[in-house]
């Protein structure tokens, strides 16, 4: 049977698993005593906003039965103090209780530990440790708090969330995505990569909440691979239609695009989550990859810097000119390459730099030397490989002009068109 952490959460299972143990502890005390076990105080959860803290924090209260009291911080100095020492005096009085203390990191600036904010509660935290109150604390991050509210005593667990990914984020997109109903050629699966390896709870509800919208105003009844495109590229991305006159460089900007699209669909199929000709300030254009994994082997580096290369190897072949736009892609490539000699040996120990402060300018200038060479090595590769997928190159330009964004799914189906 399901219980409401499972009913209201979706993944963080080794979560999930942990705030269960607790509360078996607060509902069997003395089992667990009598076992010479320390009934814990407190549980801190850190995250990035939006992934779930709160949720978790007041289903786990009301999973609890206890009585329960939330405070959240909406007053500074002196106020402030007094209503923070209430809220333990309160949940003292009505013990055994759950204590919520929201988003501490907002109550002070300093992480000092005599800071007046800190030192209230702490000395508020110590004062129910025998009053059988369980407090539960939230914070987008433990930067400002200083260490001695972090240790062991106060806060019994420190719980880090990270954004969910993989089939979980592909869960979650699915839960807010019900009752909606969707084109036949919409993949959750496309979504979910489209929105990057970083992505909220709260940003994926705002996504499914817009392309709904999109979808009810335009007045169709099923939710398209338009309206989700929409909703991610001003949610996540923060791209907008342009209201401007068409660009003139519109095909070779597509064409620069479509060839980063194919050089990391041929270094790694399926590695595209959404390229777009959508307008970011005074850039047009953009290729998002998913990455699944750390970049750890030379390969990795070396892939960067081929796919960053492709755009300005694109333009060049096929319109047979040199492409202005593709400064910012060449400089990515030489810091990937830097990176490879510098850091990692890629062209031998004489190469690294130990010491960035230290190093010699015959080092910078050998090391300088060998990265103009690996870079004119690896255009060539970039070059080479469009070259040899150069139908690919082109529908997945057309498509580009006919469409402004591709998902993940739609790159595949131009590849396999092709073949």
């Amino acid at each position: 049977m399901m219980d409401l952490l499972d009913q209201r959460v979706i993944g963080y299972e080794a979560t999930k698993d942990i705030l269960r143990q607790i509360l078996d502890i607060l509902s069997h005390r003395s089992t667990y005593e009598a076992r010479g076990a320390a009934i814990p105080h407190g549980l801190l959860m850190v995250s990035e906003p939006g992934l779930g803290k709160s949720l978790m924090a007041a289903t786990f209260m009301e999973e609890s039965g206890r009585n329960c009291t939330i405070f959240h911080k909406n007053s500074d100095g002196e106020s402030f103090l007094d209503a923070l020492r209430e809220a333990f005096l309160l949940a003292k009085q009505t013990a055994p209780s759950v204590l919520l203390l929201e988003d501490i990191n907002l109550y002070a600036d300093s992480p000092t530990p005599y800071g007046p904010q800190w030192a209230a509660l702490q000395s508020s935290i110590d004062d129910v440790r025998d009053a059988n109150v369980f407090v539960i604390a939230t914070a987008n991050t433990t930067s400002c708090i200083p260490q001695s509210l972090l240790r062991p005593g106060r806060f019994d667990y420190l719980i880090h969330l990270e954004p969910p990914k993989g089939e979980t984020a592909e869960r979650v997109a699915a839960h807010y995505l019900k009752g909606k109903p969707l084109d036949d050629d919409v993949m959750i699966s496309d979504i979910v990569r489209a929105m990057g390896n970083n992505t909220s709870c709260a940003t994926l509800e705002t996504v499914m909440n817009i392309a709904s919208i999109s979808c009810c105003y335009r007045g169709a009844e099923k939710i398209g691979k338009a309206d989700l495109a929409d909703a991610i590229l001003q949610t996540v991305y923060h791209l907008r239609k342009d209201d401007g006159e068409k660009n003139p460089d519109i095909e070779q900007i597509a064409l620069h695009e479509a060839a980063h699209v194919v050089a990391a669909e041929v270094l790694k199929p399926g590695s595209v989550s959404l390229v777009t000709l959508r307008k970011n300030g005074c850039t047009q254009g953009m290729t998002q990859y998913y990455c699944d994994k750390e970049i750890s082997t030379e390969a990795d580096f070396l892939n960067l810097a081929i796919k960053s290369l492709a755009g300005k190897a694109g333009v060049e072949i096929v319109c047979g000119r040199f492409d202005m736009g593709a400064s910012e892609d060449i400089q990515a490539a030489a810091g990937y390459v830097r990176q490879w000699i510098e850091s990692f040996g890629g062209s031998g120990f004489s190469g690294i730099l130990y010491d960035q402060r230290a190093a010699s300018e015959t080092i910078l200038a050998q090391n300088e030397k060998l990265a103009a060479a690996k870079l004119e090595e690896l255009y060539r590769a970039a070059q080479t490989m469009l070259q040899d997928n150069h139908d690919f190159l082109l529908d997945v330009q057309k498509a580009l002009l006919e469409r402004e964004t591709l998902f993940r799914s739609d790159v595949a189906y131009i590849r396999h068109q092709i073949k």
